[in-house]
């Protein structure tokens, strides 16, 4: 497991503050003080706090809400019954709650003209009762097959039934499910669950907005304990504790000097020098969402020339990307916006990636800001802007910020760093 795929599998803790969106046209262009000569790190201006206003968890009426959606959804698309199996992010999007995945069927099933019940091994049902938002609990014994009653509770809905698949569901699963329903078909479920998630409530919001900035203030306070002599793997350490100062559990990509120049390539017991780039990516999950910051910076001595070129650079492309935000422009002009500030700078080459990717519940999650996806962006839409220049055997940069599409343009969730 990576640490992008470990981030997408936190788990949640409490406590957070309503989120505070930030326009992006206060913060792109000269919002944040240039480095002065001579300075071993970049100054970021903000305050490193480790305790913040609590937010209550979601109650159940948001997930009745959802539910409720799920059905009409559904229905538009020719089905007749939403199957979900625990262990999908998707799952726990409906229901509140994940109870993992084994070859015990934990699994929802939510008729479009009936209510949502969860079929679960009979020695689960209380765990799944008390951790489940809504529905009911029907419980098999270990000797019974879930999938004879998954057919059962169907009734009626069984007939000729369309079962819309959540899209993570196992093949075993769901062909156990299809032999179970005489003349059941099967429906893939991907457009329908990224149409339920891909614009987010505030709701949403507010907790991807406490999760970015307790990742940005762990970072920031990892990078205030940076000493020569340290390993890349002292630094995640710490990394990790600061996030767990503040409440959560969170990971990070720590890469020094050339490692940097691999867009992920994580720890290898490099030892920090003076005159050494520092990339650090980071991310936590707060009640079930995410962050995902990078920030690199040199640490030592006078940054090199070419050091402050390349930075500056990935910083203007960030800013070209973010200005280009608003309600239709298609997800790929955004990519372009980046990769053209870059190419033009003479390092096209070099910016190996997609600009950047959708987030919420999951660290990587659709829409996709790459060449090619000419999806048009919508109020609600949240994604990282993460341009990077890595030249290999020497360093990378690369500087990633958690941004959102609003109706009147961009908006900044987290706090950039300065332009060099």
């Amino acid at each position: 497991m990576d640490r992008r795929e470990f981030v997408s599998a936190l788990t949640v803790a409490a406590g957070g503050a309503a989120a505070t969106l930030l326009p992006a046209t206060e913060l792109i262009a000269g919002e944040a003080p240039a480095v002065p000569a001579g300075s071993t790190v970049p100054a970021t201006n903000i305050q490193i706090r480790q305790s913040y206003p609590a937010i209550p968890p979601l109650g159940a009426g948001v997930f009745y809400r959802r539910l409720e959606r799920a059905q009409r959804l559904t229905r538009e698309a020719g089905a007749s019954v939403l199957v979900a199996t625990s262990g999908a992010t998707n799952f726990t999007y409906l229901m509140g709650a994940d109870f993992g995945r084994s070859e015990r069927l934990i699994a929802l099933l939510l008729p479009v003209d009936g209510d949502p019940v969860i079929v679960a091994p009979a020695f689960e049902t209380e765990r799944v009762r008390r951790g489940s938002k809504v529905g009911t609990v029907r419980g098999w014994e270990e000797y019974e097959s879930p999938y004879a009653l998954a057919a059962d509770l169907l009734g009626p809905a069984r007939a000729n039934a369309i079962l819309l698949l959540e899209p993570k569901t196992e093949y075993w699963t769901a062909m156990k499910l299809v032999a179970a329903i005489p003349g059941a078909r099967l429906v893939d479920g991907a457009a329908v669950f990224e149409s339920l998630r891909l614009v987010k409530s505030p709701d949403e919001i507010a907790r991807m907005r406490r999760a970015v900035e307790i990742t940005e203030d762990a970072v920031a306070a990892t990078h205030d304990q940076l000493r020569a002599g340290m390993s890349d793997t002292d630094i995640e350490e710490i990394l990790k504790k600061e996030h767990s100062l503040r409440g959560v559990r969170g990971d990070g990509l720590v890469q020094l000097g050339p490692q940097s120049a691999l867009p992920h390539g994580g720890t290898v017991n490099a030892i920090l020098r003076d005159g050494m780039v520092v990339l650090i990516d980071a991310g936590c999950t707060f009640q079930g969402y995410v962050s995902d910051i990078t920030r690199t910076r040199w640490f030592g001595s006078e940054p090199p020339p070419k050091f402050r070129l390349v930075y500056d650079t990935v910083y203007d492309a960030q800013s070209a990307a973010m200005e280009r935000v608003k309600p239709g422009v298609p997800a790929q002009e955004i990519d372009r916006a980046a990769r053209a500030v870059i190419t033009s700078a003479g390092f096209g080459g070099y910016f190996t990636h997609r600009l950047g990717h959708g987030m919420g519940m999951d660290g990587h999650e659709p829409t996709w800001m790459v060449e090619g996806n000419a999806k048009p962006l919508e109020p609600g839409f949240m994604f990282s802007v993460e341009p990077g220049i890595y030249i290999p055997n020497e360093f990378g940069v690369r500087l990633e910020d958690d941004f959102m599409c609003t109706a009147e343009g961009g908006a900044l969730l987290s706090r950039r760093a300065p332009r060099m």
